[in-house]
């Protein structure tokens, strides 16, 4: 059976800043003719537009049960951050929602781990590689491209050659530490040591330290191996 994609219509900023803001304002009906209306001058095409807002939907309002708490506690910081913060709490949130995209944007880290430059035809190689050779896959992938370039976090040439700008840096504590429980979420261990979640991946657009006394206030359960390993968990 084929694996789902989901995430196939390119996201802007502006569209998950508006459907953070407005979630715990709003029943499912009215979220859904807002974002409709809201979308319109940006999304051309009745079908288009609807996937954007299952996408959005999906990423900050249809959220599981067990996600329920890590959303609420974004929606917290929410008020207080920067505009360029708020990215942070999008990228995680639309790493629980959509695996595609987290896989995308995996492919990808581990790509600039090794080389400066990263043609679009490389990560497509690799995305089909794991979720099958389907033309809806292709246009996923694009659609998860073009989103993360819009939001400033990659740069694209001409000849669809990908590079990564300076990496943004996460000084906020409580937003590294969200942003550090949505790694070991999506990572699919039940542990992790400290040291490596900063290194994921899945966020390899952004920089960011963890120490083990910030964790001592936080939602993770602390186990230290010897002298120099501290593993965390939920």
């Amino acid at each position: 059976m084929a694996k789902p994609v989901g995430f196939d219509q390119k996201i802007m900023l502006r569209h998950l800043d508006y459907i953070a803001r407005e979630a715990s304002k709003m029943d499912r009906k009215n979220m859904y003719e807002k974002l409709d209306e809201f979308l319109n001058a940006d999304v051309h095409g009745a079908k288009s537009r609807k996937n954007a807002v299952t996408i959005l939907m999906k990423i900050w309002y249809l959220v599981p049960d067990d996600l329920n708490d890590v959303r609420q506690r974004a929606l917290e910081l929410l008020p207080s951050l920067l505009p360029r913060d708020r990215l942070v709490l999008h990228w995680g949130m639309t790493l629980l929602a959509y695996p595609f995209f987290k896989d995308v944007v995996s492919e990808m880290g581990n790509l600039f781990g090794l080389q400066n430059e990263v043609p679009s035809q490389q990560i497509g190689r690799r995305v089909k590689g794991l979720y099958g050779d389907r033309r809806r896959v292709e246009v996923a992938a694009t659609a998860v491209l073009m989103s993360i370039k819009s939001w400033g976090l990659i740069e694209r040439s001409k000849s669809n050659i990908y590079t990564l700008p300076e990496k943004y840096e996460i000084t906020n504590t409580a937003l590294k530490l969200w942003l550090a429980e949505v790694v070991l979420r999506v990572s699919g261990y039940r542990y992790m040591p400290l040291e490596m979640i900063p290194a994921a991946k899945a966020v390899f657009p952004f920089h960011f330290k963890i120490n083990i006394r910030e964790c001592e206030h936080s939602n993770f359960i602390i186990n230290r191996q010897g002298l120099d390993m501290q593993l965390v968990s939920l």
